[in-house]
């Protein structure tokens, strides 16, 4: 038996490119590569502003933008977020508030266009916008896209020129609009214009649903986020278990950024960390025109703007958890099968605490070398691990890049594609309770299983089912699947693997807080594979994880 491990450096071939590797034997080759958007960074209006707003303000947000260097950090988009309405003409087109925009919205665009920026718009996915229901704003009344979509998206991207478009969800939700109906119309009005450079924003304030992956550039996971670390913290646990639903081009937004608005200095740098890691869009949302130098270092720090934008276009798993506050949160960088990786210390408690980091928990072999990329201090070569003393609600952020990388055998099912995974709940904003929608798949923490959380609720529907992608083996041939699971009850699974089910019974561990193996043989391809468990007339199991023995050795 021989073992593969992977040991090659990927190269970035230009700004913002995805680099596919093709695995023959022992060598990677680069073959090609295809451009791809990486999470947005910019600005928007909402935090700082709301809906008082007005061209100056625009203005002098794009000027300050260009002038305090944040555009030479990779910030490019001006986006204004309500609060410019003012009904609509006779003929159903926009009117835009002639006080606060007397040179109206194509002469503000062209304006964000001329400082090298780019120009970004808001609308609503039913009549009355957000603005209208809760600011007073009597304006936004009927200016939503609701019958108006292709006349709108017309006016907005052919004739006032703008490049993003957020698209919120209050009158939508007033008029009681099926979202992915709304939604998807609303992205055939997009595609409808010819343009293929818009950037299309969900702005539902939870995580839509594994449908939204192929509307949109990115959609909101949460509530609107608050200038205090409760907020900030609610967001992130919000995206905890969604990266699956991250990939080059589509991400998970945690909301505009609050670096700059009341928080600590330490918790503005645990704020934008968290942001970079999870690759959610960096929108700041704080006033440019009276940013600190202390604000602004944070902001423009470059090499955890990198993180964020990776072209590999995945957020970070959950690798530790102590379960007193004390992570570790890890993604792949450069390339999905390379030895390098972002890793965030991140210390919830109130107390500076000590973490540590394990190669072995980030797939990684042999002594690894260490930079700590808020100190911008190589830390050199460790062995087997990495220690350091985190202060009370801080990071620390290191590029860890090891002598060689095994491939991953262990899978969490919390970080598995849930296929009806949706996250229904009371919202306190706005401040309507949501539609419990129960009895879907959804991960859970569970301080039992390995990672301490499962995947539950899966089964009894053909729809609602769990699929482990990117199972990548770089030699075909049968291999041993062990899956860990929790079931008080008989519950039958189909296992699904390149078109071949196996049919599990009577999968019972004693209880739900007991787990238990079961295994089996499975064939895999060469390269990326994906394991499906579901029963479409039964209830599954809880999922803890699946473990595929000898994956790093040639199969037979």
């Amino acid at each position: 038996m021989k073992l593969i491990f992977i040991n090659t450096k990927a190269r970035l071939l230009g700004t913002h490119r995805l680099i596919i590797p093709l695995f023959f034997g022992l060598n990677v080759l680069i073959v090609s590569a295809q451009t791809i958007k990486p999470p947005i960074m910019g600005w928007a209006s909402w935090n700082e502003f709301r809906a008082n707003i007005n061209e100056s303000i625009i203005k002098g947000q794009a000027d300050a933008m260009v002038s305090s260097g944040l555009i030479d950090a990779g910030y490019k988009y001006i986006n204004i977020d309500d609060g410019f309405f003012d009904g609509r003409n006779a003929d159903g087109s926009l009117r835009i508030d002639a006080v606060k925009f007397p040179s109206g919205m194509k002469f503000l665009a062209d304006y964000i266009h001329s400082k090298g920026l780019k120009a970004g718009f808001y609308s609503e996915a039913g009549s009355d916008t957000c603005g209208s229901m809760y600011d007073g704003q009597t304006g936004g009344v009927g200016v939503g896209l609701y019958n108006h979509d292709q006349q709108d998206v017309d006016l907005i991207f052919k004739t006032w020129g703008y490049d993003f478009l957020k698209v919120d969800y209050c009158g939508g939700k007033a008029l009681k609009l099926d979202e992915k109906t709304r939604y998807t119309a609303i992205k055939q009005a997009i595609d409808n214009t010819g343009r293929t450079d818009i950037n299309f924003n969900v702005c539902r304030w939870r995580f839509p649903g594994a449908w939204v992956t192929s509307v949109a550039d990115s959609w909101r996971v949460s509530d609107d986020i608050g200038a205090n670390w409760n907020s900030v913290v609610h967001n992130f646990d919000k995206n905890a278990f969604l990266a699956a639903y991250s990939s080059p081009g589509h991400y998970n937004d945690m909301d505009m950024l609050q670096v700059g608005r009341g928080l600590t200095a330490e918790e503005d740098k645990s704020h934008f960390s968290l942001w970079c890691i999870m690759s959610s869009p960096l929108l700041l949302g704080n006033n440019l025109t009276t940013m600190t130098a202390s604000t602004k270092e944070i902001l423009t720090n470059l090499e955890l703007i990198a993180i964020n934008q990776d072209v590999t276009g995945g957020q970070a798993h959950r690798v530790s958890d102590d379960g007193a506050g004390l992570q570790v949160w890890a993604k792949n960088i450069n390339g999905k099968q390379s030895k390098e990786r972002a890793v965030l210390l991140f210390n919830r408690s109130d107390k500076a605490a000590s973490i540590s980091v394990k190669w072995s928990d980030l797939n990684l072999v042999g002594p690894a070398t260490v930079r700590d990329l808020w100190a911008h201090t190589n830390l050199g070569s460790q062995d087997t691990m990495y220690t350091t003393t985190v202060p009370s609600h801080g990071v620390v952020v290191l590029k860890v890049v090891g002598s060689g990388a095994k491939l991953q055998d262990v899978f969490e099912a919390e970080y598995a594609w849930i296929n009806n995974f949706n996250v229904y709940q009371s919202s306190t904003y706005p401040n309507q309770a949501e539609e419990l929608i129960p009895d879907q798949g959804r991960a859970i923490n569970d301080g039992t299983c390995s990672g301490r959380a499962k995947a539950g609720w899966l089964g009894n529907g053909l729809d609602n089912y769990i699929e482990f992608r990117d199972v990548f083996t770089p030699v075909a041939g049968n291999y041993m699947l062990t899956m860990s699971y929790l079931s008080g009850q008989d519950r039958d699974a189909t296992i699904i693997v390149n078109g071949v089910d196996t049919v599990l019974t009577n999968l019972n561990s004693g209880s739900f807080s007991a787990l238990k193996d079961v295994t089996l043989n499975v064939a895999l391809n060469e390269g990326y594979n994906t394991i499906r468990v579901s029963n479409a007339t039964g209830w599954l199991p809880d999922i803890d994880k699946i473990q595929l023995s000898n994956l790093n050795v040639l199969g037979n």
